[in-house]
């Protein structure tokens, strides 16, 4: 079956990028041909112009001066080549239609995962609800989408116009524990819990992907942050005095300098990982690397925490930096254990996707 895949816009971002990537292997190892929507995000006139005001009254303002943002999306040349290369993609797209379905000759859309429900990061909510797609009998499946946290957040206009329109999907699954009643309150429809797309993958599946990448000889810590401060600096390169690692700084979005095969390795070759990142969380566990996870509330808590219960591993999640050097002496990752409730979730998560879809 040719299916289309619906997911937030393959930005700059690592875990975005990769878990559009694991969910179309997975479909592929399931017998189907998945195809990206690319859609590619564009300011309106008035918020480039907004947004090139700010930036130039900034500019003047000591310790505020910011990069003037391109009025057109640019994928970084690092991003963009792993996803030419590894992931199949319409052609870029400035709006979702039901055009694309005739053109692709799409049979079945899935929707998912990376927050692709949650507002304040959705210009286009309505859109990862298949609104475009509304009037089209194809068959609608919601894979591991993500609300990022557990209140909702959206408007009661966002409500009333969205939960009819996921009242017409034939199967809905959600990433978070808590996505599981959020549907049932507030969209009258049952979801079901399933694991992120990455985690339908294995370590030697990652590896491949980096296999050309050589090995780092020193021993160091990864220290994969989204919004790093400079608190968070101090107490890690105490940690790795402690430890005897060097630290090793690297983000994502804007920042990111490394290709995506690069930032895999990273997890790869770390003797311990350092993150605020789900997706680093995720990764430090494929890779069975020691990791302490500082929680992001600004990006969504509840992420983390229904994924290190799946696996038994909360007590990798700190609130803050000053925990870590305490975390140290704490019990080490029952990796045996972990790796039990993971494989146990995969099959269970295959499953339901292959039901789902056929």
């Amino acid at each position: 079956m040719h299916i289309g895949i619906v997911t937030q816009p393959l930005r700059n971002n690592y875990g975005g990028i990769l878990q559009n990537y694991a969910l179309q292997q997975a479909l592929k190892r399931l017998g189907h041909s998945p195809v990206t929507i690319d859609f590619i995000p564009q300011k309106s006139l008035w918020r480039f112009v907004l947004s090139t005001c700010k930036a130039l009254v900034l500019y003047f303002i000591p310790g505020r001066k910011r990069p003037f943002a391109p009025y057109r999306f640019r994928r970084n040349p690092r991003m963009a080549a792993f996803v030419e290369k590894h992931i199949m993609c319409t052609r870029p797209v400035k709006k979702y239609t039901s055009k694309l379905l005739r053109t692709y000759h799409i049979a079945g859309l899935v929707v998912g995962s990376d927050q692709v429900w949650r507002p304040c990061y959705n210009r286009n909510l309505e859109d990862m609800f298949l609104r475009f797609a509304r009037h089209v009998e194809i068959r609608k499946v919601a894979y591991a989408a993500s609300f990022g946290v557990g209140d909702l957040e959206f408007g009661k206009r966002q409500l009333q116009r969205c939960a009819p329109l996921l009242q017409q999907f034939d199967k809905v699954s959600v990433r978070e524990a808590s996505g599981v009643d959020l549907c049932r309150n507030y969209f009258h429809v049952d979801a079901e819990h399933v694991l992120d797309p990455t985690l339908l993958l294995n370590k030697s599946d990652y590896e491949r992907l980096c296999v050309d990448v050589p090995c780092r000889t020193e021993k160091f810590i990864a220290c994969y942050l989204l919004d790093p401060t400079g608190e968070q600096q101090r107490h890690i390169d105490r940690m790795a005095r402690h430890l005897h690692l060097a630290p090793i700084y690297f983000t994502a979005d804007k920042n990111a300098s490394l290709s995506v095969e690069e930032w895999l390795a990273m997890f790869r070759d770390a003797a311990y990982v350092v993150t605020d990142s789900f997706h680093g969380t995720v990764f430090s566990i494929v890779f069975g690397k020691p990791f302490i996870t500082i929680v992001n509330n600004a990006r969504g808590a509840d992420r983390f925490v229904s994924l290190l219960q799946t696996v038994g591993l909360e007590n990798r999640l700190i609130s803050s930096a000053e925990a870590l050097i305490e975390e140290l002496y704490g019990n080490p990752i029952d990796w045996q254990t972990a790796n039990a409730a993971l494989l146990a979730t995969r099959e269970k998560s295959m499953i339901y996707l292959e039901k789902a879809i056929n």
